[in-house]
């Protein structure tokens, strides 16, 4: 009975092995072959699945998109996509009335150019001889102007194309002393002369008011004060009366000539004072 419980015994687990044998093996699955579950950050948003990212800060760097740049001029002086701010200003002074354009290069540094002019008659005396002048003021300063403190301050310096100059006549009809000698008026006639400066003169000075500081800014005041080296005037005068070829004539003409160029020394270093309002385009 032993020996009949064994070999059944036996027989059932060789079936059993031979039926496990002859069933297929499922397929292993492979942990990329799964799509992967969704993150517990996914929301419905309008009826579609919207996958918040793990990182906001990149999500924020990814999907911003830049504000368009102005093409206009900004709140700042000068933008490396804008050309130069321009500015023109009216003033008068010691140079007469005129006109300067200013520009702007960076915030400390300006280039600026402009012009003068201004006429005018008087009479005066130059020891006894009574002369009119006919005085004519022109000059083009071409200057650079630093803003040390990028504010409306400034240093300026450069030169200026300088036609300064005077022409004197005079008709003595007395008895006139001319040098160390006294004449007649025919013997004097009439004199002739001019006063002369140097063509270029330096400039230095200091002023108040930088035209292109702000690019918002239209209106503005300006103030300029300095000293421009024009240099000895040099005189010369003539005469047409009967003495004029005399010697001694000349020599007291050369004498007359000298007390004019005293008188005219004074403007040597000419003082340079103006103000007046500027516009920025």
């Amino acid at each position: 009975m032993d020996r009949w419980i064994l070999c059944a015994t036996v027989s059932l687990f060789a079936c059993n092995v031979s039926l496990a044998a002859t069933q297929p093996t499922p397929p292993t699955r492979s942990r990329t072959s799964q799509p992967a579950a969704a993150p517990a950050s996914e929301r419905a948003v309008n009826g579609s699945l919207a996958v918040a990212p793990a990182n906001p800060e990149l999500a924020a760097t990814a999907t911003t998109t830049p504000a368009p740049q102005n093409s206009a001029k900004s709140s700042e002086y000068i933008d490396s996509d804008n050309p130069p701010y321009i500015a023109l200003a009216a003033k008068i002074g010691t140079l007469g009335p005129g006109l300067e354009t200013t520009i702007g290069i960076v915030e400390w540094l300006n280039l600026r150019a402009g012009g003068y002019y201004f006429r005018f008659r008087h009479g005066g005396n130059v020891k006894d001889v009574e002369f009119d002048f006919d005085v004519k003021l022109a000059s083009v300063p071409l200057m650079v102007d630093l803003h040390p403190f990028q504010n409306e301050f400034r240093i300026s310096g450069g030169v200026i194309y300088n036609r300064n100059m005077a022409d004197l006549d005079g008709a003595p009809n007395v008895i006139t002393k001319i040098g160390n000698n006294y004449y007649t008026s025919d013997e004097i006639g009439e004199l002739i002369g001019s006063v002369r400066f140097n063509n270029w003169a330096p400039y230095i000075g200091l002023g108040y008011g930088n035209a292109v500081l702000d690019a918002d800014k239209t209106w503005g005041f300006v103030f300029d004060i300095g000293i421009m080296w024009q240099g000895s005037p040099s005189v010369a005068l003539s005469s047409s009366g009967t003495k004029a070829a005399d010697p001694t004539f000349q020599q007291d003409l050369a004498i007359e000539e000298s007390d004019i160029q005293d008188d005219a020394d004074v403007f040597r270093i000419y003082p340079v004072l103006s103000f007046g309002i500027s516009y920025q385009f």
